[in-house]
């Protein structure tokens, strides 16, 4: 028998909204893309993804911005706090992937790759072996392990 991964929960900084994840998650990805970057405001987000049916709210309704179709970006309406990123997850089914900071415990979600890695901001990268890659790891070739060797930033600085 499969032991169950232990439910995890979190919500928004008001504590307004809540949920409760069960099941183990489908992965923890560092997302680059533009869009992520700018629902979040930060040079790069964590997510972790779980299908629709592993996930329960309670308290306030959650808000949504749909912010391409068929995908909504989740907050909450009393404080602002960006809860997750809402769409299809092809053969998953509808998922929905949270921001790792919205957990009650972040430290349980360990990344395992960086997704659209070519959006990043050229000057922020991350200080790890993960695979990147150019989009969403399941329909895209690895790019390269560990952060970019030179950026536009390196190119511009005086020699030593």
């Amino acid at each position: 028998m499969v032991e169950e991964t232990a439910p995890m929960s979190g919500g928004c900084m008001c504590g307004a909204v809540r949920y409760e994840t069960t099941g183990e998650t489908f992965g923890v990805t560092h997302c680059h893309c533009h869009s992520c970057r700018k629902h979040n405001g930060a040079p790069v987000v964590t997510l972790a993804g779980y299908k629709a049916d592993q996930v329960t709210f309670s308290g306030d309704q959650r808000s949504f911005y749909e912010s391409s179709p068929g995908v909504g970006r989740a907050f909450c309406a009393t404080c602002g706090t960006p809860l997750t990123w809402e769409g299809d997850g092809g053969d998953l089914g509808p998922i929905l992937e949270f921001h790792i900071s919205t957990f009650d415990n972040p430290d349980a979600l360990v990344p395992s790759s960086h997704a659209f890695y070519p959006e990043r901001i050229q000057w922020f990268d991350v200080d790890d072996s993960l695979p990147r890659y150019e989009g969403f790891s399941e329909d895209s070739p690895i790019l390269c392990h560990g952060p970019a060797d030179h950026g536009p930033a390196d190119q511009d600085s005086p020699p030593d």
